[in-house]
């Protein structure tokens, strides 16, 4: 084996001190090694407004004859701060919205600046290592290695006491022996040295707890038993109807505190239902045990989107809500209207665009950009607040009708009625790869079905989702994990959606029926029968069409009805989880037989 150079080493301890979360030493060998700047952590010192921490990590990776590029950080560095510490606001800075927004907007041209240097072309991207690397390479013992001293001490530390006195009732550790094979070039080494241990749990299977986290939340998963639990009685469930007389709703969310839903309707109107909190409801999130109110502000105007001249019975409504449910943006087919959700003012309009946009995502960075995707198949990125485009993406063949960002790696997502899944970089919005959905066999996509994604809370696993199939894929790669396909007789699948815990995936369907997935797997746990939650009425039939996830309950899940109607559903009580049958009061398990009269 031949002997690893320091750089290779530094990369491999930043990798370990990443995933041991030893974050304080990560960020301070970035920046001594000047190998890697990390604009993960640079993000969140500019957003969390850490500028003395700012200028510091940016000393690692400049020098004062960086021509004009380290007088052009600097100023817009100390013009944020001044600009903050004067604590007003000037008309120009109102579009900004906040402070965080504004320090998005500084992020974004620091970004830029930084890209354009070449001093950070070969530091912005950490090399691909396999996980755990220098874990496993302390554990070989190469020829004429030499072992490591221990208890490990250097002037610097002093003596690092042994760590195999730890021990729990539910794990045990074993001090492993360490074998040097490459010359000690930092205290991190040392730092290194001591955290390797070996953990394996008391079933003997001499598994190590970082093989599971690196499995990630299927591993945990699929080590439950799961008893498909079929519901078609009321009783078997909560349920809770809001009804207002409403066209079929398109569109619907939970907001991101958890205490209210919000509809769009297929009359471009929006309802927004708010539970008050109260002595039976203090958190005030929503729950099926009280009704919520359906909310207006003083002025008792709905949010009302502009409706398309031509074709409207064409147009894909859509909305996206910001991170702190102060803004909303929408559109059903005409302009794209910007929200306060205090007042439901109009703030801006974005001019209608032929072609219409079909799907909206903010940036989880900047709520100042959105990603639109088109009517035309291209994707816009657009400023709301210097009104330009600034990026145009092209890659699918008909309309986009989803679009999601990843934080961890960086991406954004999209998918379109053609069934294909797009990955493009969000440094430099360039396409970096894409696959075809798998048609089932005997399976036909309709020419306007929409194929709609989302990650999963781990920011890899994709849900994607169309009238044919819910389908996993591990991004960026695109590596297809699982697939579900309903039964025929229960029609096309209307919508679906991760848990907020990222466990389980709800899915509708054209019979009005429910499904609750082990999400690692896509194994069906739960089916719920429509006359579980829906009123028996011949005359009408009436499916979910949208179903969203409560963002803190992850048995919670709301339903947006053909009808208009808005149905919030959860699990018994005495069951707590969808995939555990419920009992009767007689300790009998429910039959399978319902009738409706």
């Amino acid at each position: 084996m031949s002997l690893l150079s320091t750089k290779e080493l530094v990369f491999l301890i930043l990798q370990f001190l990443d995933e041991e979360k030893y974050n304080d030493t990560l960020h301070q060998l970035e920046k001594e090694s000047g190998l890697f700047f990390n604009l993960g952590y640079f993000t969140k010192t500019v957003m969390d407004g850490e500028w003395e921490e700012v200028e510091k990590y940016l000393s690692g990776f400049t020098k004062e004859s960086d021509n004009w590029f380290l007088l052009e950080l600097s100023v817009e560095i100390q013009r944020q701060k001044y600009l903050e510490a004067l604590e007003k606001e000037s008309e120009r800075l109102f579009r900004h919205l906040d402070t965080k927004s504004a320090r998005a907007c500084l992020l974004l041209h620091l970004k830029r600046l930084i890209e354009a240097n070449p001093h950070f072309q070969d530091r912005l991207h950490f090399p691909s290592i396999k996980n755990s690397s220098l874990s496993k390479l302390f554990y070989q013992r190469p020829p004429n290695a030499v072992r490591a001293v221990s208890p490990v001490t250097n002037w610097l530390m002093g003596s690092i006491p042994q760590l195999g006195h730890f021990s729990t009732s539910h794990f045990r550790v074993h001090k492993p022996q360490l074998w040097l094979i490459c010359p000690l070039c930092s205290t991190a080494t040392y730092l290194v040295q001591c955290a390797c241990l070996t953990q394996s749990t008391q079933d003997g299977d001499g598994q190590s707890l970082l093989d599971v986290r690196a499995k990630g939340t299927g591993a945990l998963e699929t080590s439950k038993t799961w008893k498909l639990n079929k519901i078609s009685w009321p009783s078997q469930l909560r349920s809770l109807s809001l009804r207002d007389d409403l066209p079929p709703v398109i569109r619907m969310i939970y907001t991101n505190s958890g205490g209210a839903i919000l509809a769009l309707t297929f009359d471009a109107v929006h309802k927004l239902w708010k539970w008050p909190r109260s002595k039976q409801n203090p958190t005030g999130k929503a729950t099926t045990s009280m009704l919520p109110q359906l909310w207006l502000p003083s002025s008792r105007k709905s949010m009302t989107n502009e409706i398309s001249e031509s074709n409207p019975e064409d147009a894909l409504p859509c909305f996206a809500l910001s991170k702190t449910d102060s803004y909303l943006i929408s559109t059903s087919g005409g302009k794209i209207s910007v929200f306060n959700m205090m007042t439901f003012k109009t703030m801006t309009t974005i001019k209608e665009l032929p072609p219409a946009a079909t799907v909206l995502a903010f940036h989880p960075q900047n709520v100042n950009i959105i990603a639109m995707g088109m009517d035309d198949s291209s994707i816009q990125i657009y400023d709301i607040m210097f009104d330009w485009i600034y990026s145009k993406l092209e890659g699918h063949h008909k309309r986009v009708t989803g679009l999601a960002f990843s934080n961890a790696l960086n991406i954004l997502v999209s998918s379109g009625a053609d069934a294909q899944l797009c990955v493009w970089r969000t440094d430099k919005w360039e396409k970096q790869s894409s696959k075809f959905l798998q048609m089932p066999n005997g399976r036909v996509l309709s020419p306007l079905a929409q194929t709609c994604v989302q990650f999963h809370q781990d920011q890899i696993h994709l849900l994607a989702v169309n009238e044919t199939q819910l389908a996993i894929f591990e991004a960026p790669k695109l590596e297809n994990l699982e697939q579900w396909v309903p039964r025929e007789s229960s029609g096309s699948v209307t919508d679906a959606a991760y848990s907020c815990n990222g466990q389980s995936i709800f899915a509708s369907l054209e019979d009005g029926t429910v499904c609750v997935l082990a999400s690692a797997t896509l194994g069906l746990r739960c089916r719920i029968d429509p006359t579980a939650y829906l009123p028996c009425n011949p005359r009408y039939r009436v499916y979910p069409l949208v179903i969203a996830s409560h963002p803190s309950e992850p048995n919670q899940f709301a339903l947006g009805l053909t009808d208009g109607g808005v149905f919030v559903l959860e699990p018994l009580e005495s069951a707590g989880d969808w995939g555990v049958v419920p009992q009767l009061d007689n300790g009998a398990e429910p039959s399978d037989q319902h009738s409706c009269t």
